[in-house]
């Protein structure tokens, strides 16, 4: 935990004199020249930071701006998403959620709880859940390129959070393809026993993954008969808070 007090103290000093030097660094900061120029060159390695060849100044990288615009989206993406998520409980009678990917992990951002459920749901603001096993996950995972789902694939353990969770590596792979096709997923009591989720992906601007919107719900309301009835209304959701960010395809 010190060695990062140490980064975010760099990172701060930073981030306030706009350009300085490696002893003017340590001075501001207190700790030792080695220790500054150990960090800064991590930084610099993983281009958090530059370094101006002729005055050997460092200075904050676009990547923060970059991070920090990342972060104003997903604010964003709350406020206007809210009133279609809010819609979307009212004409299924389920529960509502938003979602964003986070790194290997879904994080979720809002949530509208049905008044017609009691279930408490794994779906609450701030919770993280896999990629693999959830709805918006699987949602996520089919529009990255193959080849990344591999790499992703060899790094993570499948673990099966209910007898339902697909752990067979194919399997997931061939599920992939079919919701890239179809537009929405489903997370078929993987994630938690008796909870089905039927999800579809929010597009920003530029086309590409925002976000993604879920129905939750017990297994025995959400049944297989009627997925293709909650994934209309889902898909339709997420069209209409992607038009508001400034997407313009029909998928």
């Amino acid at each position: 935990m010190k060695s990062l007090h140490k980064v975010l103290d760099i990172i701060e000093a930073l981030a306030k004199s706009g350009g300085i030097g490696i002893r003017e660094l340590s001075a501001q900061t207190g700790y030792p020249p080695p220790t500054v120029h150990r960090i800064t060159s991590t930084l610099i390695l993983r281009k958090y930071i530059k370094q101006d060849s002729e005055t050997k100044k460092l200075s904050l990288s676009i990547q923060f701006l970059e991070l920090g615009t990342k972060v104003q989206q997903q604010f964003n993406l709350t406020g206007i998403a809210r009133p279609h998520l809010e819609k979307l409980m009212a004409e299924s009678r389920e529960s509502v959620n938003l979602a964003v990917q986070d790194g290997e992990y879904v994080a979720y951002l809002d949530h509208v709880r049905s008044n017609y459920s009691m279930l408490q749901l794994f779906t609450r603001p701030g919770a993280r859940v896999p990629l693999y096993c959830t709805g918006v996950g699987k949602m996520f995972l089919s529009h990255w390129p193959r080849a990344e789902v591999e790499v992703y694939l060899d790094r993570i353990l499948l673990i099966p959070h209910t007898p339902e969770t697909i752990i067979d590596r194919r399997k997931l792979m061939d599920e992939l393809v079919q919701i890239r096709a179809a537009g929405y997923s489903v997370d078929n009591e993987e994630m938690e026993k008796g909870v089905r989720c039927v999800a579809a992906l929010v597009w920003d601007h530029r086309g590409r993954p925002a976000g993604a919107v879920s129905i939750t719900g017990a297994a025995m309301r959400i049944t297989p008969a009627k997925i293709k009835y909650f994934a209309k209304m889902v898909k339709s959701c997420a069209l209409a808070i992607s038009r508001e960010l400034g997407f313009t395809s029909t998928l």
